[in-house]
């Protein structure tokens, strides 16, 4: 039987497997420590405001709350459960502060790919206006959150879970990864409303599914393993696609529904808008190729 080591995922820490359940147990709780100093590694760039630290203690915490949901039978329910909504807590700070970055790129390349007789108006600086100083006072309210008592107390209740941890069998965790699967291919399945923006947000709950089972299968050094993460990820990033034009669309209609409020012209804003849900509809073309491959038996059967 091929062993259940920790995954060989792009983390970039060492993972110290002392005092570790055994087997695929083990692997699980390896992961979780490897996210644990992720988040703790990366907390002076965010004070800094640097973006790649912001996108990797985030990302640390997604894949921290994603794998105790999973295999939430290895600890306390309760008390996990609690923990859980702690890191929620903090990823809450960090969402607004990493989505502005991202969204004020965006937004200025957009604008910037357009001739230049379709931008009607200073675009790209209002667009740095309203979302810098969103994105500005979010930081605020992430440091004041890492200043606080809480976070160093979510610190410490996460290793006292992370070293509570109850080993399971190989089977059993096997199970649990199945499991996160075959819910997220039920979700894409069903993400069928005829109306557009009721199948959006299927499509997003779909990708969400994707990718709580794709940190579920992560963990895990076997070639299986690492094949159908990957590919889960692959299916992922196309569903992400298309949500990122979701998302875009929504800032695009408040910013020109500001700019209408303040005697200015929304052309621009609207033209944008439409090709972000060219650009959305464009992407979706990608998913059945997409799912077919991360679907392949021979991807799946480790599973059982």
């Amino acid at each position: 039987m091929i062993g259940w080591g920790v995954a060989d995922v792009p983390l970039g820490y060492h993972v110290d497997m002392t005092a570790t359940p055994s087997g695929a147990a083990g692997a699980v709780v390896a992961y979780l420590r490897a996210q644990r100093r992720a988040i703790a590694e990366n907390e002076a760039g965010v004070r800094a405001g640097d973006e790649d630290a912001v996108h990797d203690m985030r990302v640390a915490i997604r894949r921290t709350r994603s794998t105790l949901r999973s295999f939430r039978g290895m600890w306390d329910r309760e008390r996990v459960d609690a923990l859980r909504g702690e890191l929620k807590w903090l990823a809450d700070r960090l969402g607004p502060v990493r989505d502005g970055q991202v969204m004020v790129a965006r937004l200025a390349e957009a604008v910037r790919a357009e001739p230049r007789q379709l931008v009607v108006g200073p675009v790209e600086a209002r667009i740095h206006q309203h979302l810098g100083h969103d994105t500005s006072d979010a930081l605020e309210r992430v440091r004041g959150a890492l200043d606080g008592d809480r976070y160093p107390a979510m610190l410490a209740e996460f290793d006292a879970v992370v070293e509570a941890a109850e080993d399971q069998g190989d089977g059993w965790v096997r199970k649990r990864v199945r499991k996160a699967v075959r819910r997220a291919d039920r979700m894409l399945d069903g993400a069928d409303a005829p109306e557009h923006h009721e199948r959006d947000i299927q499509l997003h709950e779909a990708r969400k599914a994707y990718k709580r089972a794709r940190y579920a299968a992560e963990p895990f050094d076997r070639k299986p393993a690492r094949r159908l993460a990957k590919s889960l990820k692959a299916l992922q990033d196309v569903l992400g696609v298309h949500q990122d034009t979701v998302v875009t669309r929504a800032v695009l209609r408040e910013l020109g529904m500001r700019s209408f409020r303040e005697g200015g012209n929304s052309f621009t804003y609207g033209l944008l808008h439409a090709r972000q849900q060219a650009a959305g509809e464009e992407a979706l073309t990608d998913l059945p190729s997409a799912t077919k491959r991360a679907r392949r038996k021979k991807l799946r059967g480790w599973l059982g």
